[in-house]
């Protein structure tokens, strides 16, 4: 009789344990954060899901630039740092880092502030329809032009997050 009922007990905490397993399961989070290198090993930062790398041609200024973009989905909403190599003349740089700042609003169909801000920048705007957001950050490490990015509809991109993205852009050692 002793060892039915320690079986019993044995079977009710294995069934409990595979409820919780499941409901856990159930519950995985849609945020999972990984830091990583990013513009040829320039900066890091982290991203909340898996990364997928592109290349695609960017016109500034008049020059085509080969883009290298790392980005990652949540639901609608995309995370992405992209960066190209640039000449090491300073003025150049910040000419290009501003045309890149205007395009971001030009896309989001928003004119630009009077210059090309120095800081971070945020672009509300309706977009097929949707309130969108955008949140960004144009630097220049070295001789990269790197643009960090987060946009997607308002309802699915938490500005905590987006922030969180944007802080953790910063130069390698």
């Amino acid at each position: 009789m002793a060892f039915q009922d320690v079986s019993r007990r044995a079977w009710r905490r294995a069934a409990c344990i595979l409820a919780a397993a499941a409901c856990l399961g159930a519950c995985t989070p849609e945020y999972n954060w990984r830091e990583l290198e990013v513009a040829g090993g320039r900066a890091r930062a982290a991203f909340p899901a898996r990364v997928q790398i592109e290349q695609r041609p960017v016109v500034l200024e008049g020059r085509e630039l080969s883009f290298t973009l790392t980005a990652a989905r949540v639901g609608e909403a995309v995370y992405a740092v992209g960066y190209a190599q640039v000449p090491a003349d300073p003025a150049l740089q910040e000419r290009l880092r501003r045309a890149l700042v205007e395009s971001l609003y030009a896309n989001m169909g928003v004119p630009p502030p009077g210059g090309a801000p120095e800081g971070d920048i945020e672009i509300r705007a309706e977009v097929g329809g949707r309130p969108t957001l955008l949140m960004g950050r144009v630097r220049v490490y070295g001789d990269a032009l790197v643009e960090a990015v987060a946009a997607g509809p308002a309802d699915e991109l938490p500005p905590e997050r987006a922030s969180e993205f944007l802080r953790s852009l910063t130069p390698s050692r």
